[in-house]
């Protein structure tokens, strides 16, 4: 058993082979809009978990975070606006 038994590497045969730079730009865009669908998804989930907020639509982050911190009774975070 070697040190590396644990450890999942991909093999060259398992990683996309791109015929050009469309085709990279094409695969990116779509692990970029799967990734950014699964923030908008949590914050939903996050959002339907909050008592006041449920069923809300179009609730933007920054309006959604302060009713989770106080209803977590967390404090909270203090943030720094550059602009």
């Amino acid at each position: 058993m070697s040190d590396n038994d644990d450890i999942e590497v991909e093999s060259d045969e398992e990683q996309p082979r791109f015929q050009s730079a469309a085709d990279k730009r094409a695969h990116h865009n779509a692990l970029e809009r799967k990734r950014r669908d699964h923030i908008k998804d949590s914050f939903h989930s996050l959002r339907d978990s909050v008592p006041s907020l449920q069923g809300e639509k179009g609730t933007k982050t920054k309006l959604t975070l302060p009713p989770v911190f106080l209803y977590e009774h967390l404090p909270l975070p203090t943030v720094f606006c550059h602009g």
